[in-house]
């Protein structure tokens, strides 16, 4: 297997596989694969404890060097209800009417 493709079967969000090449590609011009790779290997823990659509593409995960980052904590989720959470559900409920703010109205004129 190919440096790129263990990369890519490793990258928990892949989406754009061309443009994760291309990035690739310029990137291990100036950084052995191996560099990427291990810092990959460190992060996985905490990108795959992220709700996918926080994980970043992998061309921008490349294109910023993201493999260079201090490891960070995984990310448990606690069961409680975030801000988002809370919004989501107002949206969809039939308490939001579409209103300015989703301030109730006071009459239909």
């Amino acid at each position: 297997m190919n440096d790129f493709n263990e990369f890519w079967s490793l990258y928990p969000r892949r989406v754009s596989k061309r443009t994760a090449q291309k990035a690739w590609d310029k990137e291990t011009k100036q950084t052995a694969p191996e560099v990427i790779l291990s810092g990959l290997r460190r992060q996985l823990p905490y990108l795959q404890s992220r709700d996918a659509q926080f994980i970043p593409h992998a061309s921008t995960w490349l294109n910023q060097g993201r493999w260079e980052d201090e490891t960070q904590p995984v990310q448990r989720n606690t069961g409680r209800r975030t801000i988002a959470d809370a919004a989501r559900e107002y949206i969809t409920s039939n308490d939001y009417r579409g209103d300015a703010f989703g301030l109730p109205s006071i009459g239909r004129h």
